[in-house]
C-alpha cells in the first residue's frame, strides 16, 4: 500500500476532515506514503497534540460542505477522492430534531454527491455506521451481507438517516464514481472529544458506578472501531477503488480484532481517573420503557438527554461484526486496541505510541468536570430518577 500511495500526486478533499477521525486518517495517510495534498473542509477544525501531521501539505477551509460556493471553488484543484465525514444527529440536542438530521445528512449527502459527479470526481469513501442495522436487538457477528432492517425500526432519526445515506453512496457507484461505505462502531482513542471523553467524563464524575445488559449475569459484548483501525480501512479503501476492475458499491464492518464485555472495555481507564468499577446492576427491561419518556422530556425542554433510546440499547444488547469482507477484499488486517491493558496480542512493540490510558495518564490530559452546568444537572437528575423507577418497577413486578 505503501507503494501505490506515492506512486501518483493525489489531492483529497476529507469533510469534516477536522475531527479526530479527519486527523487519524491524514496521519495515517501522510505516515505510509503518501505525498500528495489533503484539502480539509470543516467549520470547526480542531488540533490535536497526540497525532502527527505534516501542515505543508494540508490546506484547512473553514466552512460547511452544504454551501455550494464553497465546494465549486474546492473543487477548481482537481480533487480525485473525496472523504466524507460529517454528520449529526448522534448526539447533542440536535439528535431530536428529525428535519435537520435528515437535512444534513442525507440531503447533504446527495447533494455532496451531486457535485462531485460535476467536477469529475473519481472515488468517493462514506463513513458510515453499524447503527444501520442496529434496531435494539442483539447482532452476533454481522455480515454485510445481512438483510438491512426496515426504515420505521430504527431507534433514533440518526441511525435512520444514516441507514438511508449509505444505501444512497452505495446505489450511486459506477465505474467512473467508484463509492464504498466503512461502518463504524464507537471510535474511540486518545484525544477522541466524542465517545473517549464521554466515558472519561462519566468515570471522573463518579457516575460510572452501574451496568446495563439485556443479558442476565453478564455484560453484553462488542467491538470497538479504534481512530488508528477508521483511518486504515479509509487508505485501503482508497487503493481498492483506484484500481482498474476493481470492487466497488461496497459496504464494511470496520472494528477491531478483539471482542469484549462493553464495560471491561474501559476498565484500563478506570484507576487513572480515580474511578471504581461497576458494581450496580440495573435491569434493563423497565429501563427500556421508562427511558423514551425521559429522551422525550430532555428534548422538549431543550436539553441534551444525558442517555438516548439508542444508546441504551446498545449498550446492554450483544452486538459484534465480523470483517470478514474487509479481510477478504481490502486486506484489512486490525492494528491491536488502542486500550493496552486490554488487547490480548503478546507483541507490545507494535502498540501505537499514544494509547488511551498513556494519555490520560498525564495531569494535563485528565476531562475538566464543572458541576454547574445546570443542563448536566437537569439531565443527571432526570436519568436518576428514571433508573431508580426501573429498579422500583422491576422490584415490585419481579
Amino acid at each position: 500500500m505503501d507503494q501505490v500511495l506515492a506512486v501518483v500526486e493525489l489531492v483529497y478533499l476529507i469533510i469534516g476532515g477536522g475531527s479526530f477521525l479527519g486527523a487519524k486518517i491524514i496521519e495515517w495517510l501522510q505516515t505510509h506514503g503518501f505525498t500528495g495534498r489533503i484539502i480539509v473542509l470543516d467549520p470547526t477544525p480542531k488540533t490535536f497534540n497526540t497525532i502527527n501531521i505534516n501542515g505543508n501539505r494540508v490546506r484547512y477551509i473553514r466552512g460547511s460542505f452544504r454551501d455550494g460556493t464553497v465546494l465549486d471553488e474546492i473543487f477548481r484543484e482537481q480533487i480525485q477522492a473525496v472523504f466524507h465525514l460529517a454528520s449529526i444527529g448522534h448526539y447533542g440536542l440536535v439528535g431530536g430534531n428529525r428535519e435537520e438530521v435528515f437535512r444534513f445528512n442525507v440531503q447533504g449527502t446527495v447533494e455532496l454527491i451531486d457535485r462531485c459527479r460535476r467536477h469529475g470526481v473519481a472515488r468517493f469513501i462514506y463513513a458510515s455506521s453499524v447503527a444501520v442495522s442496529f434496531i435494539g436487538v442483539p447482532l452476533i457477528n454481522a455480515s454485510e451481507d445481512d438483510p438491512m432492517p426496515a426504515p420505521d425500526q430504527y431507534l433514533d432519526f440518526y441511525s435512520r438517516s444514516k441507514a438511508e445515506a449509505d444505501q444512497y453512496v452505495l446505489a450511486q457507484s459506477s465505474k467512473r464514481f467508484k463509492t464504498a461505505c466503512l461502518r463504524f462502531r464507537g471510535i474511540y482513542g486518545a484525544e477522541d472529544p466524542v465517545v473517549t471523553h464521554k466515558v472519561a467524563t462519566m468515570i471522573k464524575r463518579g457516575l460510572f458506578v452501574a451496568k446495563i445488559s439485556a443479558h442476565p449475569g453478564r455484560e453484553s459484548q462488542s467491538n470497538g472501531s479504534s481512530g488508528v483501525n477508521c483511518a486504515k480501512a479509509f487508505a485501503l479503501a482508497d487503493a481498492m477503488l483506484r484500481t482498474n476492475g476493481g470492487l466497488h458499491g461496497r459496504a464494511y464492518y470496520i472494528v477491531d480484532g478483539e471482542e469484549m464485555g462493553q464495560y471491561e472495555f474501559w476498565n484500563p481507564i478506570v484507576p487513572v481517573l480515580g474511578g471504581s468499577f461497576p458494581t450496580v446492576n440495573i435491569p434493563y427491561e423497565p429501563l427500556r420503557l421508562l427511558l423514551p419518556l425521559f429522551e422525550k422530556a430532555c428534548y422538549s425542554m431543550g436539553i441534551p438527554p444525558m442517555l438516548t433510546v439508542f444508546e441504551l440499547a446498545i449498550l446492554a444488547n450483544d452486538n459484534t461484526f465480523s470483517i470478514e469482507r474487509a479481510r477478504r477484499e481490502l486486506g484489512y488486517v486490525p492494528e491491536p486496541s488502542s486500550m493496552p491493558e486490554v488487547s490480548k496480542v503478546k507483541n507490545k512493540s507494535i502498540y501505537h505510541k499514544f494509547q488511551v490510558v498513556n494519555f490520560y495518564s498525564l495531569e494535563g490530559n485528565l476531562p475538566q468536570v464543572t458541576r454547574n452546568n445546570w443542563q448536566f444537572i437537569i439531565s443527571s437528575s432526570l436519568a436518576i430518577l428514571i433508573i431508580f423507577g426501573s429498579i422500583v418497577l422491576y422490584q415490585f413486578f419481579v
